[in-house]
């Protein structure tokens, strides 16, 4: 026991214990307060470095630039820097040259509208004829059509293809399927082929009016997918009786016999001299219409009677 030294630690006493520990309590929560300002201004300075280094890069990469100019809600839906805001249909890779007023004439004589008595396909027929006029050198044809059918549309047909967005007509046959989507839709090629397939001939419609009615027919329609057969039996078909009997009369017998070309050469022909039997007679008139087709209708079948008549007494040996 005598090798172990007692430790007397000295007691501090003091008579206001309760007010120290209050005034060490209030020292700590300064101390901590202090703390997390002092971190906060920190952060608040790093965030300040920071914005100022961003700033001064965009002041560089701005150093140079003219500011926008200052634009008021009085100036809304005004074109910027002179530009005009819309310049309408334009393809995807536009061409330039000159356009001669001769075909410039050509476009406008037959501009389209885009009203239901209007045909698009024989707009087109037009529009191709009037591109034959025009042949820039170094241009496609395709680049060419896209360049001038703009100038062959008029009124609502003319605002539509501005509702095309520019850039996106790469060809014209795009533009042409386009066209034809939106002027000529199924519903308007199923009636446009029925006119074909269910062809009649008028009341007072002479055989050269009918037959020019049909190729007209058969024009608003140019993919009908009829064949020259079809469409010389649909036509014949759809004549009055007194015409097929001229016709009949006129092929020997019977059109029947005859084969498409043969059947068109005739219709052709005597669709012709029906032309200038009525310019030779001047105006027609209804009644008079009627009384020729009776008399021509009691003409074709007295030549068909001597035709069949003849054929008989060939074949009997019979001297006429």
């Amino acid at each position: 026991m005598q090798g172990r030294k007692k430790v007397v630690r000295e007691l501090l006493f003091d008579p206001e214990i309760e007010k120290t520990a209050k005034a060490n309590r209030k020292a700590a929560r300064l101390a901590r307060q202090a703390a997390r300002l002092a971190s906060g201004i920190q952060e608040t300075s790093k965030g300040e470095s920071s914005s100022s280094h961003t700033s001064d890069d965009e002041t560089e990469s701005m150093a140079g630039v003219d500011p926008p100019p200052r634009r008021t809600l009085g100036d809304y839906g005004q074109a910027a820097n002179g530009q005009n805001a819309n310049l309408g249909f334009q393809p995807a890779n536009p061409v330039s040259f000159d356009i001669k007023n001769t075909v410039l004439n050509a476009l406008k004589e037959n501009q389209y509208s885009g009203a239901e008595s209007e045909c698009p396909n024989i707009h087109l027929a037009h529009f191709y004829e009037a591109c034959g006029y025009a042949d820039p050198p170094n241009i496609s044809e395709s680049d060419k059509r896209l360049r001038l059918f703009k100038l062959s549309l008029t009124g609502r047909a003319k605002d539509w293809i501005d509702t095309l967005p520019s850039g996106t007509i790469t060809s014209w046959d795009e533009l042409e399927l386009k066209f034809r989507e939106r002027y000529f839709p199924i519903h308007k090629f199923l009636e446009r082929r029925n006119d074909i397939t269910n062809f009649e001939q008028g009341d007072s419609e002479s055989l050269y009016d009918a037959w020019e009615k049909f190729k007209l027919c058969l024009k608003k329609c140019p993919k009908h997918g009829l064949d020259n057969h079809a469409q010389m039996q649909h036509f014949t078909q759809g004549l009055r009786a007194q015409t097929r009997m001229l016709l009949d009369a006129s092929a020997g017998g019977s059109l029947k016999n005859k084969d498409e070309s043969e059947a068109r050469e005739l219709v052709e022909a005597m669709a012709h001299n029906d032309y200038r039997v009525q310019n030779d007679r001047g105006a027609k008139k209804k009644a008079g219409m009627l009384e020729l087709d009776t008399q021509t209708a009691l003409l074709a079948q007295s030549q068909l009677m001597n035709t069949q008549m003849a054929a008989m007494f060939r074949a009997s040996n019979v001297p006429i």
